[in-house]
């Protein structure tokens, strides 16, 4: 309400300077294979294409049939999505660190080959080095291509409900980002080095899900639970005036707040639900003109190694948290065209 009243107020003086932007784009990932950490060495495991097979002697936990570590090729990942932005400068000065303050409404649609959502989001700049942000979005899924987007996780087999359309997945989160541009205290073309972080508090829901109940969501490893999380971006880089306009190193963390977190610790023997995921690598953008844009990334990822007891467990409740390994996770593209 705040936000849509600074709007209304100053509508008039700022109809001019109202910028629109227009943006698609494509994301993919090829994801390496491995085995789960069953092959690391202090704590690193080195990508592997051969499968490990079920053990004879694993015993079965319910309907939990036990699982193959690894696939043999790795997965893939793609995405498409339509965005496009409002711009309204609001409580500008004349000084260096308000003269482009502003807040920007975003509306985005994406989809994937079994999942599509829309989101909306504002983002509030009252600083040059600081913004704040708020936003929601919702989706669903289907099943094909042997690939599920949306379901239940719940019923012990590891397996989720291959059910297309059932329910809604909902994210809502708030936000806050610190920016900074080192040519800002000395200016140069060749100067800027750019750090960024930013903190976001979610809160993610499925409509078909009660308290408790595990499902999957965009095809993923199915361990979400209705609940609170917390998730952090941290780059550092620097901009040059060339085609690779950007090279950096980036951390995305991703945690469990709340009940969830509580649900199954490391420390009392279970599946890891306060473990602490982290992925990072470095960076490559390439800006080939004003328009177009390619984003390289090569990264790691942290993961829970499991007991060799419970490791081939289909359903992830049924295993044990062992150790930490870390992994070379995957190699994506977003490439983005700006109209």
């Amino acid at each position: 309400m705040l936000m849509t009243a600074i709007i209304a107020g100053n509508g008039a003086l700022f109809a001019d300077e109202v910028e629109h932007t227009t943006k698609a784009g494509v994301e993919f990932a090829y994801y390496v294979d491995d085995h789960r950490g069953q092959d690391s060495d202090g704590g690193w495991s080195w990508p592997n294409y051969v499968p490990k097979e079920v053990p004879d002697d694993f015993v079965p936990i319910g309907n939990d049939e036990g699982r193959v570590l690894g696939s043999g090729w790795g997965s893939l990942e793609l995405q498409a999505y339509l965005q496009h932005s409002i711009k309204v400068p609001v409580m500008q000065g004349s000084g260096p660190l308000t003269k482009d303050n502003n807040i920007t409404f975003s509306f985005k649609g994406s989809l994937a080959p079994v999942v599509a959502y829309v989101q909306a989001k504002t983002v509030l700049t009252p600083i040059a080095f600081l913004n704040f942000e708020a936003g929601y979005s919702i989706g669903t899924g289907w099943n094909g291509l042997g690939f599920n987007g949306i379901g239940l996780n719940n019923d012990g087999s590891g397996n989720p409900l291959e059910d297309s359309f059932a329910g809604a997945a909902m994210e809502a989160w708030v936000g806050g980002t610190f920016q900074f541009d080192f040519a800002a205290l000395f200016p140069g073309e060749w100067n800027h080095v750019v750090t960024v972080a930013n903190a976001k508090f979610q809160y993610i829901n499925y409509t078909e899900a009660e308290m408790g109940d595990a499902w999957q969501w965009k095809a993923d490893a199915g361990e979400n639970h209705n609940g609170y999380r917390f998730l952090g971006t941290y780059l550092i880089g620097y901009q040059m005036p060339l085609l690779v306009d950007t090279v950096g190193l980036m951390l995305e963390t991703d945690q469990n707040l709340g009940d969830v977190k509580e649900m199954s610790p490391m420390d009392e023997g279970g599946w890891g639900s306060d473990f602490v995921k982290m992925r990072f690598g470095p960076l490559v953008n390439l800006g080939f003109n004003d328009n177009h844009s390619l984003t390289i990334l090569l990264q790691m990822k942290t993961a829970r190694k499991y007991t060799d007891e419970t490791v081939h467990y289909n359903y992830f409740k049924n295993r044990e948290y062992d150790s930490t390994y870390v992994k070379l996770e995957r190699l994506a593209l977003a490439y983005t065209y700006k109209f």
